[in-house]
């Protein structure tokens, strides 16, 4: 049996879904941002601006792209959108990523607490995501604060390049390990004060490329995320797991608490897996070379893929 997104018919769709312009504190015309991100054969991008009341660095509307959607390329009104509260940022507040968001999105109140800028995220239908946790040090409390969001940045090329803190892997695995069934993104957070682009994006699968499929695919987690390796197929027989790569070093399979497996070498581009030995109620797939480039997919949950095979 395939797993997701590889059980998915379609094509798979590169994008990035966290970038900024001159509408906030990015350095390029949103156009710019958008040629430049088709000119490398992007299928979307997101113009995440910042949405809080600070003209320094923020914009108090959304970004209207809908000028700039093609047959073969579009641009997903998006913001990274603050609230007061957050603990370790300088001006404590907290960044949430939302793909998909109406333009008439309301900007944060004073008084408006995480939790209920959340939920009214969610409720407009846009895909969340939990930014940069390592970049400004979320801890176990406010991560399980989030933890309705759809997804967390797993890499955030940005924080990465910048100060070495672009990764959400424990952030991950913390709200995994508590039940919470989080998905996982990877993102440029480019502003183009520096070379923060193509650096990390996801691939969704979906029938046709259009706002709506995107969204779909993204909240359903018919994606994976890479910062240059491709993942070309995960399945599943009885309890043995294959992966199917480009050319890698290493793949690894990781569960609850410390679980690992792995298969480590040179040019590898399959693995098998018994998940017998595996003690684990979710397990996600990691792929990464000797140049340090990385894919990750989705975590999967053993509940759901029998409930799905028997199903079939």
């Amino acid at each position: 049996m395939k797993l997701k997104p590889f059980d998915k018919s379609g094509k798979f769709y590169k994008g990035n879904l966290h970038g900024h312009s001159d509408y906030s504190d990015g350095l390029l015309k949103p156009k710019t941002v958008i040629e430049f991100y088709k000119s490398y054969s992007y299928d979307f991008t997101c113009l995440s601006d910042h949405l809080w009341h600070d003209k320094r660095f923020a914009a108090e509307s959304v970004n209207d792209v809908s000028d700039f959607n093609f047959k073969d390329f579009i641009t997903i009104p998006s913001a990274e959108i603050h609230v007061k509260g957050k603990k370790y940022e300088r001006a404590g507040l907290w960044h949430l990523v939302a793909n998909g968001l109406p333009l008439d999105f309301k900007i944060a109140s004073d008084n408006e607490t995480v939790d209920e800028l959340l939920n009214r995220i969610i409720e407009t239908g846009a895909f969340v995501t939990i930014a940069h946790p390592e970049w400004y040090s979320l801890s176990s409390d406010e991560a399980i604060k989030v933890s309705n969001a759809h997804a967390v940045e797993i890499y955030n090329h940005a924080a990465t390049i910048s100060s070495n803190r672009g990764s959400g892997i424990a952030t991950a695995d913390f709200l995994l390990n508590n039940n919470k069934k989080i998905l996982l993104t990877a993102s440029d957070d480019s502003h183009f004060h520096k070379e923060d682009a193509l650096g990390g994006w996801v691939f969704v699968k979906c029938k046709n490329l259009s706002i709506q499929n995107i969204l779909y695919s993204l909240k359903n987690g018919n994606y994976y995320s890479s910062t240059g390796i491709a993942i070309h197929n995960i399945e599943l027989d009885d309890n043995e797991l294959l992966i199917q790569c480009s050319p890698a070093s290493h793949i690894i399979i990781s569960g609850s608490s410390n679980t690992c497996l792995s298969k480590n070498g040179y040019n590898i581009t399959s693995a098998k897996f018994d998940l017998n030995k595996l003690d684990t109620s979710f397990f996600r797939v990691t792929v990464l070379n000797e140049y340090g480039k990385y894919a990750w997919s989705n975590p999967y949950w053993l509940d759901e893929i029998f409930k799905d095979w028997s199903n079939d």
